[in-house]
């Protein structure tokens, strides 16, 4: 035995030491050690579990998605697809200049059309609340045998039960005193045997259809050159939907001719694995019945390849009538929003009419047995432009629309919520009393506690409509975007999310400030600094590192949400049109947590579909894994020199 300087040897002060739980003697630093080793150890399994987990379901999409992308071609889809963008682009221009003719009818006819549904609205509503008297009314009628007193009865009843709806539901401002007394009688007299229309009512209806007559009239250059514009493509697009229906049955087809095979694989295999010769023979039996009809794929293109001459003469009278019909919209709108969308028009009619052409020159170049790569399919997924799924057609898993949506969200959401938070942080740890300090931190943090999908009911039924009431406010159309079109939106979903991010990123942003050496601030007030210029000047900039990466795990925490992106953002699969600059932010969009947490419930397992889905989970794996190494990197990067 060793014996230690006190004269007592190891052995013996191991037999010192206290029992500990239960009369076991433990290391407790020795504990607590391996405790924390153990949580360390614990999680990188976790982290390479979950990164398993997605590769294993993921494993077979490229291969898949590779295959649906030959068949699309072979078939001829994709040959068909290179008329479908223009007619797309016809469709979508036609819309905006629908929205535009619809703006500027709304200037006539649009008072008239709130005072007729307003009025239409509290009629529904009382008869709602009064259904109970209504219906025993309604059944005595019906019978024909009813005693006349009783009917009278009936009648009085609904009619107190109608007055008390109305002392119940306020009338609306749109009407004035007189046009309100005028309302009440008609409503008063509202029985289930009388089919006429109220007579105030009627009147809100003919002086409706009145001035819509009147706005038609006048605007009547701009609807013919709405209808013209509309039927310039009907050749076109007869002759599209009959290369359509051919394409079709060649996919179908294909699909079965695929399945047939893959049934027949997955025999041999079962025959592979037989532990009988009886049961091997049986499975190589079936798969020797297993039909599998060779396609003729060049007989179908070289049928389709026929109708392309036929397309290209009706390209000059297509582009000469949707030219002829641009000359009649008008050059000068009266409303905001339509001179907007007739602007938009005006600058994408070029760059229609020469993707019309360019069609052509596509399907001339197009080769029907050009073999698509692996690589091809992993491209077509980063950087496709569609996200279409359970098409009749053909199904796209391109994960731009979705990586925009994320992205101009989780920006919204970190210029909103940046300032405020790194503001708050500063107040409260600089200039704020011990009192403020224990009001304000406890606030901020709180918000931590409401869960996402109560934000998310606040963003539908308050936000989103407080947004778009605002947009219509005369004085702020200068802003890009308004007026809003949809109150479920991109900006909706970047303030609930900002307001999520604030407690982690103000919390971080205080414990840098904290974190500043005393002397830093010392040092600067025995310079002659005042508070505000050693606040800005030494204890902010020393503290940047921590700032940068309360911005980095904000981010973190903006780009995994689920819940209110899913509520709030309109769950749109498009890319943004940012024709309308930054106001591109007030469009509805999807997200990559969003489009996962909607459809991976109601897809099969295994599908292309299923594997597309975990494809985005590895994605935004590795998006969090390289947002944590960055905040590191910047925590690192400006880290403060220990004294």
């Amino acid at each position: 035995m060793n014996d230690n300087p006190n004269g007592i040897s190891e052995d013996m002060q191991a037999l010192l030491k206290k029992p500990g739980l239960l009369g076991v003697r433990v290391d407790r630093q020795s504990l607590i050690k391996h405790f924390f080793n153990g949580c360390a150890g614990i999680t990188i399994i976790t982290l390479f579990l979950i990164m398993w987990s997605l590769l294993r379901e993921s494993t077979g999409f490229l291969p898949t998605y590779r295959w649906e992308l030959s068949v699309y071609r072979q078939a001829g889809l994709e040959y068909a697809d290179f008329i479908e963008k223009p007619l797309s682009e016809h469709l979508a221009l036609h819309s905006k200049l629908n929205r535009a003719f619809n703006a500027e009818l709304n200037t006539i006819s649009r008072e008239s059309k709130l005072r007729r549904d307003a009025a239409f609205l509290i009629k529904q509503q009382i008869e709602e609340k009064t259904v109970l008297q209504r219906e025993p009314l309604q059944e005595a009628l019906d019978a024909g045998n009813t005693p006349p007193e009783k009917i009278t009865a009936l009648r009085k009843t609904l009619t107190e039960a109608t007055a008390a709806a109305l002392g119940s539901e306020p009338l609306p401002k749109l009407f004035n005193e007189s046009e309100k007394k005028s309302l009440t009688a008609d409503l008063l007299g509202l029985q289930p045997d009388v089919t006429d229309m109220p007579p105030f009512i009627k009147s809100l209806m003919d002086k409706f259809i009145e001035q819509d007559k009147a706005g038609k009239e006048k605007y009547a250059a701009f609807i013919s050159a709405l209808d013209a514009f509309e039927e310039a493509s009907e050749p076109i697009t007869e002759l599209h939907d009959g290369m359509k229906e051919q394409v079709l049955e060649v996919k179908k087809a294909a699909t079965q001719q695929h399945m047939a095979e893959d049934a027949k694989f997955k025999l041999l295999e079962a025959a592979r694995a037989a532990k009988t010769a009886e049961k091997r023979e049986g499975f190589e039996k079936d798969a020797a019945q297993t039909d599998i009809n060779p396609i003729d794929y060049k007989t179908n293109i070289d049928s389709l390849i026929t109708k392309l001459p036929e397309y290209e003469s009706l390209i000059p009278a297509y582009k000469d009538a949707v030219s002829k019909a641009m000359e009649g919209i008008p050059q000068k709108a009266d409303t905001h929003e339509a001179r907007e969308l007739i602007d938009q028009v005006r600058k994408s009619f070029p760059k229609h009419l020469a993707h019309v052409d360019e069609s052509v020159d596509h399907m001339k170049a197009w080769q029907w047995d050009k073999p698509i790569p692996l690589f091809r399919a992993l491209t077509a997924f980063l950087f496709g432009g569609d996200w279409i799924t359970n098409s009749s057609w053909q199904d796209f898993y391109g994960v731009i629309p979705l990586f925009t949506g994320s992205l101009l969200i989780a920006i919204t959401a970190l210029l909103i919520a940046l300032p405020f938070s790194v503001a708050a942080a500063i107040y409260t740890n600089q200039f704020a009393s011990p009192r403020e300090q224990e009001i304000i931190k406890p606030f901020i943090e709180f918000i931590q506690a409401i869960p996402s999908v109560v934000l998310g009911f606040i963003g539908i039924s308050v936000l989103g409509d407080l947004i778009k009431e605002t947009s219509n406010i005369p004085w702020l159309q200068w802003i890009p975007g308004f007026p809003v079109q949809e109150r479920l939106n991109m900006f909706n979903a970047g303030l609930l999310l900002a307001l999520m991010a604030i407690p982690t990123m103000f919390s971080l942003a205080e414990d840098a400030l904290q974190n500043v050496p005393r002397a830093f601030s010392e040092a600067s007030e025995a310079l002659g600094a005042t508070k505000l210029q050693t606040v800005f000047r030494v204890i902010f900039p020393a503290s940047i590192s921590g700032v940068f990466a309360a911005m980095l795990l904000g981010l973190g925490r903006i780009i995994g949400e689920t819940m209110v992106v899913l509520l709030v953002a309109g769950n749109r699969i498009a890319i943004p049109d940012f024709s309308d600059g930054i106001g591109a932010v007030f469009q509805p969009a999807h997200t990559l947590t969003g489009i996962i947490a909607q459809e991976l419930g109601e897809v099969s397992r295994g599908s292309a579909h299923w594997q597309a889905l975990f494809m985005v989970g590895i994605l935004l794996f590795f998006i969090s894994l390289l947002i944590n190494f960055l905040s590191r990197k910047v925590v690192k990067r400006f880290q403060l020199p220990k004294i």
